[in-house]
């Protein structure tokens, strides 16, 4: 089987959240928005995926906060130390002080406060690629 002409395939966002309410909304909206989504419930799920070379993700979107053995902050800095050149976008409920205090100094960050319309949605998303 041929491999994709990944220059003409859509953008690919990986959202990651444990809300699956969450997760399902920010899908929809961003496949309206004309991109393809791929979703993980945890950072490590998010990991894997980003881990095998088929999958060619332009950009994650994740939760700061979620179980499992790391948070969004650390799977940002992960992606960062393997040099993937891929941006991170944080959403979060959690007050912005709160986040700023836990936020690692090296990682680059936009913070999307929960909860969110789907136009600031879209157009964020849109402002990173």
């Amino acid at each position: 089987m041929a491999h994709p002409d990944h220059a003409n395939s859509p953008r690919v966002v990986l959202v990651v959240d444990d809300e699956l309410f969450l997760l399902e909304y920010v899908r929809l909206v961003l496949i309206r928005g004309g991109f393809s989504v791929m979703t993980a419930k945890t950072a490590e799920e998010a990991w894997q995926l980003l881990s095998n070379p088929e999958n060619s993700i332009s950009l994650v979107l994740t939760d700061v906060v979620m179980p499992g053995s790391f948070d969004g902050f650390e799977l940002a800095e992960k992606i960062r130390r393997r040099q993937l050149g891929i941006p991170v976008l944080f959403m979060t409920g959690a007050p912005q002080e709160e986040c700023s205090n836990n936020h690692p100094p090296n990682v680059n960050r936009v913070l999307l406060q929960k909860p969110f319309g789907p136009d600031q949605l879209i157009a964020i998303v849109r402002e990173h690629f």
